[in-house]
């Protein structure tokens, strides 16, 4: 596998093949994306709002190369990890994993959550830090206890489980700027905060 030579790609352009061209300035930018067609090929729908395209994908980053990520996995795309080829992708093989790994964590919220109360922002943030962390971490402590994130959605406290999304922003024990910044983003977006900056 060729781990040096890298080849960043647009999320943009990514997020465009999904939503058929929806753009930030469009009105429909804070609605559930639907129906997902890529190559003719009907993936199934999404949750997350274009809003929620931006805010991953952008703290995600686009390679079309494999490389590895900071916890040493093979990562390819948009934080795909799943059957990552040793060569770079197209555009259109991006789009398509990172709709299954989005679906994934869609599918993580919703075991975790009534759908009834849950807010567009609410789906999109939680949605992010459950891409980002993981079904299995969202859900458990190192210790199988369960962490107060989970237990407060299980619950249907969802502006209280907005309010945890800011202490997940460590890693290796340090605090980490991405992070930081990646969190105040889904904060904003999940409580709903006029013209959050994302």
């Amino acid at each position: 596998m060729n781990l040096k030579k890298r080849i960043v790609c647009s999320v943009a352009a990514v997020a465009a093949l999904i939503t058929g061209g929806v753009a930030t300035t469009d009105t429909g930018f804070t609605q559930s994306v639907g129906q997902v067609v890529i190559d003719g090929q009907s993936l199934g729908n999404l949750r997350v709002s274009p809003a929620a395209l931006e805010l991953i994908g952008n703290a995600e980053g686009c390679r079309q190369d494999p490389y590895r990520c900071p916890s040493g996995l093979v990562t390819n795309g948009i934080g795909n990890t799943y059957g990552v080829p040793d060569s770079p992708v197209s555009l259109e093989q991006i789009a398509k994993d990172w709709v299954k790994n989005i679906q994934s964590s869609e599918q993580c919220l919703t075991a975790s959550a009534s759908d009834a109360g849950l807010r567009q922002g609410q789906v999109d943030a939680f949605t992010s830090f459950i891409f980002n962390t993981g079904c299995t971490r969202f859900r458990f402590n190192g210790d199988g206890s369960e962490t107060r994130i989970y237990r407060k959605i299980k619950a249907g406290r969802y502006d209280s489980a907005c309010r945890e999304l800011n202490y997940w922003v460590y890693g290796g024990g340090k605090k980490l700027p991405g992070l930081i910044s990646r969190r105040q983003k889904e904060t904003e977006m999940c409580l709903g905060v006029p013209e959050a900056n994302i």
